[in-house]
């Protein structure tokens, strides 16, 4: 009897311990305006990579098993291809906000009515002036398409009306090799319909040349080029080396990172160990009212697809630094005016109403 009483009181302190290490968990400060002060965040710096997929779509032509037999072509695929890429990238740097840098300040003197800016999540942008604009990549606005040409409307009546297909292709090849003769006959100043002028003849042989492409087509295929903008968001917290970011299937587009069947494209990360400015203390009789803002430490992003180095980039980010206190003086007793990178959370300019009492 004494073994289950002791058995018991042993998994009641079990459970009370528990629960005492789950009342321990403090829940994260709500940003805002509160009667004692202002909770704020600071930003950490994720990269955002701009990507531009081209999804190339490949159309046999309706002759291409001839091509080889009627135009000495080779190798001319006979199967619709869709096929993706990355065309071109970029990248910009966003904020977002860190959790574990959440500070209140109370607001004490000139600064009790500071006008003081928060982002939606709750990160420190500005104090009595406007926050800074991110510096963001423009949205990729996609290229008017050219209306698209149909071979068929050049076709000559007698290659409508032939029977069959092979027939239809070698009259196809006769079209062009008059369309080829034509044209040199123009160049030398032979054909019968020569010009009168320069841009008359130039006028005549692009038409020439726009009619032999739409009808070379019928046995080399059309290719259609798609172009979108997909973004990849990452935020490095430590150096890494050979991180995969995402993967490219070359017939699906752009697969989440872990799905193998996508060529990697791979983020290292090396820490610099250097920032814009040296780390120094604040005295204890300044600190009160003053505000937190980030020190950012400089990194190199390299991107590599598979064993190729894309490009290099030195950036500066927030979590790689250091946190520094703006003195709390400079706030309760002038009317200070301090914008912060929206980025980075560094001060990117501050000054204050010195004649202001």
């Amino acid at each position: 009897m004494k073994r289950i009483i002791i058995a018991l009181l042993f998994i009641s302190c079990q459970v009370l311990f528990s629960e005492m290490q789950a009342q321990a968990v403090s829940t994260p400060l709500t940003a805002g305006r509160t009667a004692e002060g202002v909770t704020y965040f600071l930003p950490k710096t994720a990269i955002r990579f701009n990507l531009l997929i081209e999804k190339k779509t490949y159309t046999p032509g309706e002759y291409a098993k001839y091509a080889e037999k009627y135009l000495g072509m080779t190798g001319i695929e006979q199967e619709e291809q869709v096929t993706y890429s990355v065309a071109s990238y970029n990248i910009c740097q966003i904020g977002v906000r860190d959790t574990s840098k959440c500070y209140t300040v109370e607001l004490k003197g000139k600064s009790e009515t500071a006008d003081i800016k928060l982002s939606e999540d709750g990160v420190l942008l500005a104090i009595n002036d406007e926050p800074a604009k991110p510096k963001l990549t423009a949205p990729f606005t996609p290229a008017v398409k050219k209306p698209t040409i149909d071979p068929h409307q050049f076709l000559s009546d007698d290659v409508r009306s032939a029977g069959s297909m092979a027939k239809k292709a070698e009259m196809t090849v006769n079209q062009l090799l008059e369309l080829q003769e034509h044209r040199q006959q123009l160049i030398t100043g032979e054909a019968d319909d020569m010009p009168q002028d320069e841009n008359q003849l130039r006028y005549m042989i692009e038409q020439i040349d726009r009619q032999r492409d739409a009808l070379t087509s019928l046995f080399t295929g059309s290719i259609v080029r798609d172009t979108i903008e997909q973004i990849v968001t990452v935020c490095p917290e430590k150096e890494v080396q050979r991180e995969v970011i995402f993967r490219l299937n070359k017939k699906l587009g752009l697969v989440d990172k872990d799905d193998l069947s996508g060529i990697p494209y791979y983020m290292s990360i090396e820490d610099l160990h250097r920032s814009n400015t040296q780390k120094y203390g604040t005295p204890e009789n300044k600190k009160d009212g003053g505000f937190y803002v980030n020190v950012p430490g400089r990194i190199r992003l390299t991107l590599h697809r598979e064993q190729q180095q894309l490009g290099s980039f030195d950036i500066y980010a927030g979590q790689f630094g250091f946190v520094e206190l703006r003195s709390g003086a400079l706030f309760k007793r002038y009317v200070t005016h301090m914008t912060l990178n929206p980025a980075t959370g560094s001060v990117d300019k501050v000054h204050a109403d010195m004649n202001t009492k």
